[in-house]
């Protein structure tokens, strides 16, 4: 029997995670795809690059400017894929479809993907109102929000009447160790991983890191020059992905106080490292870290709320009194990492469980997306 053929369809830039998830191809498929980074082979280590420039050129002034203008308009986001030959369905990353010539189904981090993460479209009645047309369009087969956060929020801006689309479908990874990391002799050390270094918690984590006991931290992000830096922390800028993957191997735990995300793809690939993971208890990490994997400290200044939307009606650029707040954290909430930090660093015992259910966490992903796949496609086309 002849493979059905799903086309893979993604935006200008793709994440690495949507490179990883081609290998939790179903049976009797086959994908194809037109975007050169999806045929990346490599390992799934996320691909932290010299990307200053490039960041700072795709934030400009006049597109902050005609994403507000877009927002006060209700703007919702329709992509027309392009497609090459013949296909039974789309696999679509981030995008509903204007017009799609097969049925579709789509992926999606939070729903603030769907307005150029403006929070203030959503609230336009017209803006929900199209998107949830979007939804119930009979091309349009299933959405997969990654989290179950992501699917509240996405229910609370469309309503309960699209539910029967929705299926959580977190992203898979293939474990890059057989065996969970071991703690050894010597201090705890920690990894932080971010090129946003405000937003992603640089401040508290270099801070609490200086107040745990038997802990060394190493740093990859763009350290701002006004930030003094103390001893003992170890400072890397970010480049090629061989860097990232030495200190997985070298490091004990991912320290990741976000304060943006609505996922966190570094979690789920720290665990395929076999580390543990401490984060804030706040949305899909409240899913992604369990008390078998890792430990939660108390969120502070968070980009989104509880009800998976936006707290602020604009996100690009970050709102400044956010990252205002961000450069001072409480001195509260600098001591419960640290806490948290000296609190691993002293029990072996705990280290080690929480190292082998990380590993555990994410050793059957792909089976699990691969199953989950196979039924949702075949259902689509059918």
């Amino acid at each position: 029997m002849t493979d059905r053929i799903v086309h893979f369809h993604v935006g200008r830039s793709v994440h690495p995670v949507y490179a990883e998830q081609l290998h939790a191809l179903p049976d009797g498929f086959r994908y194809r795809y037109v975007h050169p980074g999806l045929g990346d082979t490599h390992t799934p280590t996320k691909r932290i690059v010299e990307q200053r420039d490039t960041l700072r050129e795709a934030r400009t002034r006049a597109k902050e400017l005609a994403a507000r203008t877009l927002a006060r308009g209700g703007y919702v986001r329709l992509s027309s894929p392009r497609i090459s030959g013949d296909v039974d369905l789309i696999h679509s990353a981030q995008f509903l479809l204007r017009n799609p010539p097969k049925p579709y189904v789509v992926d999606f981090e939070q729903v603030g993907v769907f307005s150029l993460y403006q929070q203030l479209a959503l609230t336009r009645p017209w803006a929900r109102e199209r998107l949830r047309r979007a939804i119930l369009d009979d091309r349009c087969k299933h959405l997969l929000p990654w989290s179950n956060a992501a699917r509240d929020g996405l229910l609370n801006v469309v309503g309960d009447s699209v539910a029967h689309k929705v299926t959580t479908l977190r992203p898979a990874i293939r474990p890059v160790v057989s065996t969970p990391k071991t703690r050894g002799e010597g201090p705890l050390r920690v990894l932080f991983v971010g090129t946003a270094f405000y937003e992603k918690g640089g401040v508290e984590a270099i801070r609490a890191a200086t107040r745990a006991e038997n802990v060394q931290l190493d740093v990859i992000s763009y350290v701002p020059d006004d930030f003094d830096v103390p001893e003992g922390v170890t400072v890397h800028v970010p480049a090629r992905r061989d860097l990232v993957q030495r200190l997985y191997a070298q490091c004990h735990v991912l320290l990741f106080p976000s304060h943006m995300d609505t996922f966190g793809w570094v979690v789920i690939e720290a665990m395929g490292h076999g580390l543990p993971v401490i984060a804030p208890g706040h949305l899909a990490l409240n899913e992604l870290i369990g008390d078998d994997s890792g430990l939660l400290f108390p969120a502070e200044n968070m980009l989104y709320g509880d009800d998976g939307l936006a707290n602020y009606p604009f996100t690009m650029p970050m709102p400044p009194d956010l990252i205002a707040a961000l450069r001072h954290p409480s001195e509260a909430h600098v001591d419960g990492i640290a806490e948290t930090l000296t609190r691993l660093a002293h029990d072996d015992a705990l280290y080690e469980r929480l190292a082998a259910g990380a590993l555990a966490r994410v050793t059957d992903s792909m089976e699990h997306r691969r199953s989950e796949l196979t039924r949702i496609y075949g259902a689509a086309i059918s």
